[in-house]
């Protein structure tokens, strides 16, 4: 397994840092300009307050993610190109998630339920927490740049040593495994309250 050199890894833990400072300022500056901007100020109404922030920082966390560790990529043997393949991935997922929570927003009550889990928007809530988060977790410490490894067309560093051993050749990790690691996790927890929603929007 190739290891991020030392002084790399204090550079993406400066640079999370960071990401991490810069997705809760846009964010909170954001939440300040849905008073002022018209579509801003819908997105809030129909995505509720915990929508707008989940989904807004989201989007803030993969840019900002993406273009600070993009620094840091090329030192640490990570693939540049392939990061931000990672990262437009990443915004289409949003995307996808904004669209349903847009349209199943507004027939959510804007108060919890007074039955077990909070009725239809403890379980938007649930939902949310459970599919958004942790792409912006991954997206801030830099973990949509794969790492580079050697492929069958190039020598690789054992071999090149001791030209008598025979060290089978690696080939490049599929970039779009973290997002679909990440998603298939995410959903397995935000199913349940998912259909929850979808059972209460056919209901009503």
């Amino acid at each position: 397994m190739i290891q991020d050199p030392p002084r790399s890894g204090d550079q993406r833990a400066v640079l999370s840092l960071v990401a991490v400072i810069v997705t809760i300022g846009a964010t909170i500056w954001l939440g300040a300009l849905s008073d002022e901007v018209p579509l801003l100020r819908e997105a809030y109404g129909r995505w509720h307050g915990i929508g707008f922030v989940l989904l807004t920082s989201l989007v803030v966390a993969t840019l900002a993610g993406a273009l600070l560790h993009s620094f840091w990529a090329r030192d640490a043997g990570r693939s540049i190109r392939l990061g931000w393949c990672n990262a437009a991935l990443v915004l289409a997922y949003a995307a996808v998630v904004g669209l349903l929570a847009w349209y199943i927003g507004p027939e959510v009550s804007p108060d919890f339920g007074s039955g077990r889990g909070g009725g239809a928007k403890g379980a938007y809530v649930a939902w949310l927490i459970a599919v958004l988060p942790a792409f912006a977790v991954v997206a801030c410490v830099g973990g949509l740049f794969p790492q580079v490894r050697a492929s069958a067309d190039e020598p690789d560093t054992a071999q090149a040593e001791n030209a008598d051993a025979q060290v089978p050749a690696r080939r490049p990790g599929r970039f779009y495994q973290v997002v679909l690691v990440t998603a298939g996790i995410c959903w397995a927890l935000g199913a349940l309250p998912f259909l929850l929603l979808v059972l209460v929007d056919i209901a009503m």
